[in-house]
């Protein structure tokens, strides 16, 4: 820019001296083919004392969350504001020329999505369609899927947990996890105006900077993206939570052991103490077998048992092998009818790659039943975030 803006002071999440932390706001009109968007950015600088660390000012993405919708939430409630926000509501008023109360949505992507250009025209037109909708998703998949052997035993487990999962948890209108990289949040109930994400109860509770406890920092530090999801059902548990497939986009995965296994620690850890969260909501949708409480459970259970099921599993496969002791029938017909059923569904909508997917995925089932959770479970402990991304600059 031609322009340096001033560094503005604003309230980050962290302990101690790390909560003062300054930022600079950016804002104009981007063009492209005609078309021309305006734009917002807040690039946090850090104090004086950062600025020989390599990323200064940095609080992670659930700092850059809570900056934007204490942002909105003292626009609705028009409470005062710190100098940055007041900075961000002259820019966004006064030179974009929009009032910033009109937004009605607020859209999170991950800055290696790439989303496919009617996605977020499907995800608006859903919200528009339901009223009762408070978030939605679409599909995640792999856009480097051929890169190496490690980005292949993906590319089937992020169709299972990205599409079958979420489309089932969806019939509930209880997606557990509104992943950061690609979703949609409505700010205000369609009927009475109401803030949801923008509201109190969920900003004071997922911008908590004491993190005293194992529990709270699996759910803060790992998994804010499943947390955000959990603290809106709890306290907007009757709205809907939704997946589309029709939207869609793609996603860079883990290419080496050392970063798959970094970030599948931070994603099974999180998972556990997200679901244990949710075991815990008065209100959930259903009852008894047919409820979502159930399903989380299930959920939940399945998640902790992963390593003795591949060990049962290696067990039957020795059986069938040896000839020895009885023929497990019952056990081969219904691990038989788990991936027919899931084979059927993608077999009916004509996408054939699956079947080969789903070959190397069976082939590394031992890796994402047992060595992933094994070494998670050890190290419930370990909150670093791993080197998932590599920043140049």
């Amino acid at each position: 820019p031609k322009i340096d803006p001033p560094a503005l002071a604003f309230k980050s999440v962290g302990t101690g001296s790390e909560q003062l932390n300054y930022g600079k706001v950016y804002s104009g009109l981007y063009e492209f083919e005609g078309n021309v968007v305006p734009y917002l950015v807040v690039v946090k600088v850090g104090k004086e004392s950062e600025q020989s660390k390599t990323k200064p000012g940095n609080r992670g993405k659930r700092d850059s969350q809570i900056l934007l919708m204490s942002f909105l939430n003292r626009v609705h409630h028009r409470s005062p504001m710190n100098p940055l926000e007041l900075e961000m509501f002259h820019q966004i008023n006064n030179i974009i020329g929009v009032d910033p109360e009109l937004y009605e949505y607020l859209f999170m992507v991950d800055a290696d999505t790439s989303v496919r250009e009617d996605s977020l025209n499907r995800l608006v037109a859903a919200c528009a369609n339901d009223g009762k909708i408070a978030g939605i998703c679409g599909e995640t998949a792999l856009q480097n899927d051929e890169k190496t052997w490690w980005t292949m035993i993906q590319v089937y487990e992020y169709f299972i947990s990205h599409h079958l999962a979420k489309a089932f948890e969806s019939l509930f209108g209880s997606v557990t996890c509104l992943p950061g990289c690609f979703t949609m949040y409505r700010l205000r109930t369609a009927d009475k105006g109401k803030p949801l994400i923008i509201s109190d109860g969920v900003i004071q509770e997922y911008s908590v900077c004491d993190v005293d406890t194992l529990h709270k920092k699996n759910l803060l530090a790992l998994g804010e993206d499943r947390y955000l999801t959990t603290l809106m059902t709890k306290h907007f548990p009757f709205m809907s939570y939704k997946f589309i497939p029709d939207a869609y986009c793609q996603t860079a995965a883990p290419e080496s052991w050392s970063v798959l296994l970094s970030q599948r620690r931070r994603w099974i850890n999180s998972t556990m103490h997200n679901l244990f969260e949710l075991m815990q909501l008065k209100e959930m949708c259903g009852f008894c077998c047919f409820s979502m409480r159930f399903v989380v459970f299930i959920d939940l259970f399945g998640t902790i048992i992963l390593p003795a099921t591949c060990v049962y599993l290696g067990y039957l496969i020795y059986l069938v092998s040896s000839g020895t002791g009885q023929f497990p029938l019952i056990s081969i017909i219904m691990l038989a009818a788990v991936y027919g059923l899931q084979a059927l569904i993608f077999i009916l909508k004509r996408q054939w790659q699956h079947i080969g997917w789903m070959i190397i995925y069976i082939l590394a089932f031992p890796i994402y039943s047992f060595v992933l959770p094994i070494y998670s479970f050890w190290n419930q402990d370990n909150f670093s975030w791993g080197n998932t991304r590599i920043v140049i600059g």
